[in-house]
Formats: structure tokens, C-alpha cells, sequence
């Protein structure tokens, strides 16, 4: 093979495709999640702007990260009808007009509507929508790589923002910030988002438009004589589909009955997320319950750490660089999961009960440590277990459901972990209010990560013995899943062409 066609395949093929796909959505979160996770930054602008209580404005950040993954129901059925793409661009566009209606604001209560309630659907849509994507492109090979590199957009964009969006403050003021910020994330979104497109194999389950032309695509990548073949596949399918009561029917019956299946694949969008079987399944109905329980205590260390080193007798400024270790560690583990998960000796979803037990573990001792040295060495073993909860999350949901559960079973997998990121540091502030010392918050958080670990455990195991959809598979280059919709199950051939150019 050429040079020149080594270099298309590369980076004008499917493969290329799919991982300008994974870079793009890793630059989309750099300035969306991380404009979000840089909140704190604006916390005494705000104060200073309108004049009101930090608790106030600790619940306008809290309600955007949790419909950052509560909004998951409402976008999988959305980017399922209408595509990847154009529910990314859309996430992208409510962003954008999140922060430039902020930025206009007269009293901040209408930041719950403005910044809280459009940013964070805004941001799910991006979410959601390209992550999903990612690992309908990286559906076997490279999953695990491809997911974590996506989501070091989350970390790498907390390292970057915080003191981009501290420098614009100090500049131009809060107001000219959030529509400085507005422009930017629209820019970046606009340009990564365009490069999203599904799989060119078909495996993605959208009906959108944005997969019209890749049966051309396919066509001109094949050698004359593979032609005939896929012409001849395609007619056997077609005959397949065919039933003798429609032969002899003329083109207009055809349309009417495609244009009533498009109405019932439209319904069947928002209903296929919501499945019977799925919320009758113990293993399932057990994961959220275990998610749910260890969110409750996952954002501690980074919400309280500082505030807490400084009743050590530790200077805040070295309290800082503690929560830097933190989110550098979480960085550096996102990448080890990606480089690592696809070659485990093991399941990856083991993995979640054992980075919760460390975590249970290191925050009990943490009760001990009082030196700077001794939480340098706690916020290290926090920030890579929490790389592991927080980028595998997806990946571990594919492996113990199912690919073909992914959009019944992922939005609540996700909404779970956004459900306790909400309740999580109210119900710890409540706890310290009332009892004055962060002690009894290190005794409750560390016991709801053990309790979290031993229900991830019992969670998989159960999944073992009751799983959600059987997988068998034949032969190489055909593949035969079970697919469930509803309560019905169809063993249905997804054949994989193999296409060689010379």
C-alpha cells in the first residue's frame, strides 16, 4: 500500500474519523466543564457583586453540576432522534447564552434561571451527547482509551479555566468575563462540535440526518469488484424484510407504511429509555442505589479540603496546593485508565468497589494526618480513585449491561453520581453547622464509601447471575446480540464488511 493511502485511511478514514471525534470532544469539555468547575472562582465576585450569603450562591453552583448528569433522560432521547451533532451544537449554543444573560442580570436570584437551569442542560447536551458518541465509535478496540481521554477534558479543563477565568476578573470585571467566556465557548464549541459524525459502520442508533452520506462514503472507499458483493447483501436484506402479503404493492403503499414506522420510531426514541426490563432488573436497580450512596461523599475533598487544612494550623495558601495535587492526581489518573483499562487481566468493574474501599480507607486516616506532607499523600490517593469513578463510569455501564442497553441504562447510571453530587455537600454542610468540626463529616463520608463499596460489589455480582440480555457471538466478522426493546427480543446479525483498498 501507498504512502498517500496509508495517510487517507489514517486520517480521512473511519478510524481517523472517530478519534478527531474523541481530541474535538476532549477540547469541548476543556472550556464547557471547565468554565462550569471553575465556579469557585466567581464565589467572591458574586459576593461582592450582590451582596448576599455564600449558601445562596453554593446552590446556584450545585444545581448546574447536577443537571449536568440529572438532564441525561431528557438528551439520550433527544441526540437519539436528532443526532449527535446537533444536540451537542445546541448544548453549545445554550451555554454560550447562558453566560451572556448572566452577565445582564440585576439580582442574582435569576441566576438559578440563567446560569443554572441553561448551563446546566446546556452542558448535558454536550455531555451526553458526545460521549455517547465516542463509544459508539470506539464500540470494542480502544473503548477505554478513547472514553478517558475524552474526559480529561473535565480535569485538564479545572487546571485551565480556574486561573484563565481569575486572570479575565482581574482585567475586565464579572460582568465582561461571562460575556468574554460567552464568546469563547461558543467559538470552540462550534468548530469541535462540527466535526462530530456517527459511525460510518452504522452502529450508532440515530436517525438523524448526519449519517445520510456515509453509504457513499463506504462506496468509494470499496474496490470495483467488492461492489458487486455489498449489492448483492443489500438485496438479500431487502428480501429478507419483504413478506409475500406487500409483493406486487405499488410505491405509494411503500412511503405511507415507511412514513408510520418514522412515527413510531420517533415515540419509540423516548420510550426505549424507560424499559420494563431494565427497572425490574435487582443488579441495576442495585448499581443506582450503590452510585447514589458513594456521589454522597465523592465531592468532599474538593468542596472542604482548603477550609479544613486551615483548622490543622495549615496556611491556605498551602491548603491550595494541596487541591492542585488533587486535580493533577485525578488528571494523571484518567490518563493511566485510558492507558491501562483496556488491558486488564480482570473486568473493569471491579474496579469501582475497590477505588471506593481506598477512598473509605484514606478518608478514615485522614483523621490522623496533621502534617502538610501527610494530606499531599491523602489528596493523591483521592484524586486517583476519583479519576476511576469519574472516567469509567460509562465504560463500566457498556460492560455490565450491555452496548445494546447503553440508552436505558447510562442516563441513570450518570444521574445517579448527579443526584448525590447535589445532596452530597448540602447534607455535609448541614453536618458541620451543627456539630462545628469536620471530624464527624470524615466518620460519615468514610462510612458511606464503604457502605458504597460493599453495594457496587453485591451490584455485580448480582448482574452476574441475573444479567440484563444475553451476548453470544458467532464467527469473525458477524456479530449476533439480543436486543431488547421493551419486553420483546430480537436476535438480530449485525454484519461488519471488510473493505481493503490497494
Amino acid at each position: 500500500m501507498k504512502w498517500n493511502d496509508r495517510f487517507r485511511l489514517l486520517f480521512c478514514g473511519a478510524q481517523g474519523k472517530a478519534w478527531l471525534v474523541c481530541v474535538c470532544t476532549l477540547l469541548t469539555y476543556t472550556l464547557v466543564m471547565g468554565t462550569m468547575l471553575s465556579f469557585g472562582a466567581w464565589f467572591l465576585r458574586l459576593e461582592r457583586e450582590f451582596g448576599t450569603n455564600s449558601t445562596f450562591i453554593g446552590w446556584i453552583g450545585s444545581v448546574t453540576y447536577g443537571l449536568l448528569c440529572l438532564a441525561s433522560p431528557l438528551s439520550t432521547p433527544l441526540f437519539l432522534r436528532f443526532g449527535h451533532r446537533k444536540v451537542a451544537l445546541c448544548g453549545v449554543v445554550l451555554c454560550s447564552a447562558s453566560l451572556l444573560t448572566t452577565s445582564f442580570v440585576p439580582h442574582i436570584a435569576y441566576m438559578f434561571v440563567t446560569y443554572s437551569l441553561l448551563y446546566g442542560l446546556g452542558a448535558n447536551f454536550v455531555f451526553n451527547s458526545s460521549i455517547n458518541l465516542v463509544g459508539a465509535h470506539f464500540q470494542h478496540k480502544y473503548r477505554s482509551l478513547a472514553c478517558c481521554l475524552a474526559s480529561t477534558g473535565f480535569a485538564f479543563g479545572t487546571l485551565v479555566m480556574n486561573p484563565v477565568t481569575e486572570a479575565i476578573l482581574s482585567a475586565v470585571g464579572l460582568r465582561n468575563t461571562y460575556r468574554i467566556l460567552a464568546a469563547m465557548l461558543l467559538v470552540n464549541g462550534v468548530l469541535c462540535c462540527s466535526t462530530f459524525v456517527p459511525p460510518p459502520d452504522g452502529n450508532s442508533d440515530t436517525t438523524s440526518d448526519d449519517s445520510q452520506d456515509h453509504n457513499h462514503e463506504g462506496r468509494t472507499l470499496a474496490k470495483p469488484s467488492d461492489t458487486e458483493h455489498i449489492t448483492a447483501t443489500e438485496k438479500l436484506m431487502g428480501q429478507k424484510n419483504k413478506t409475500p402479503e406487500f409483493e406486487g404493492q405499488t410505491s405509494s403503499v411503500t412511503n405511507s407504511t415507511s412514513t408510520k414506522e418514522g412515527k413510531e420510531n420517533k415515540k419509540s426514541h423516548f420510550q426505549g429509555v424507560f424499559r420494563r426490563n431494565v427497572w425490574t432488573n435487582p443488579g441495576f436497580l442495585l448499581w443506582i442505589l450503590a452510585n447514589v450512596v458513594l456521589s454522597l461523599s465523592l465531592l468532599f475533598p474538593f468542596f472542604h479540603l482548603v477550609k479544613y487544612m486551615t483548622t490543622l494550623g495549615i496556611p491556605e495558601k498551602r491548603g491550595v496546593i494541596v487541591a492542585s495535587v488533587a486535580g493533577f492526581a485525578e488528571l494523571a489518573g484518567r490518563v493511566l485508565c485510558g492507558v491501562l483499562g483496556d488491558n486488564l487481566p480482570f473486568p473493569m468493574a471491579y474496579l469501582f468497589p475497590a477505588a471506593a474501599l481506598i477512598m473509605a480507607v484514606d478518608t478514615f486516616s485522614c483523621l490522623l494526618i496533621t502534617t502538610f506532607t501527610g494530606m499531599i499523600i491523602y489528596a493523591l490517593v483521592i484524586g486517583l480513585c476519583t479519576a476511576v469513578i469519574s472516567c469509567l463510569v460509562y465504560v463500566v455501564n457498556s460492560e455490565l449491561f450491555g452496548l445494546e442497553n447503553v440508552d436505558s441504562t447510562w442516563p441513570f447510571s450518570i444521574g445517579s453520581q448527579g443526584l448525590g453530587g447535589v445532596i452530597g455537600p448540602v447534607i455535609a454542610g448541614a453536618i458541620y453547622d451543627r456539630t462545628g468540626a469536620y471530624s464527624t463529616l470524615f466518620y460519615v463520608g468514610g462510612g458511606l464509601l464503604f457502605l458504597s463499596s460493599a453495594l457496587l460489589l453485591v451490584a455485580i455480582l448480582l448482574r452476574n447471575a441475573m444479567p440484563l440480555t444475553e451476548v453470544t457471538s458467532s464467527d469473525s466478522g458477524h456479530l449476533s446480540e439480543n436486543i431488547v426493546i421493551g419486553d420483546d427480543r430480537y436476535n438480530t446479525p449485525l454484519i461488519t464488511e471488510k473493505v481493503t483498498t490497494v
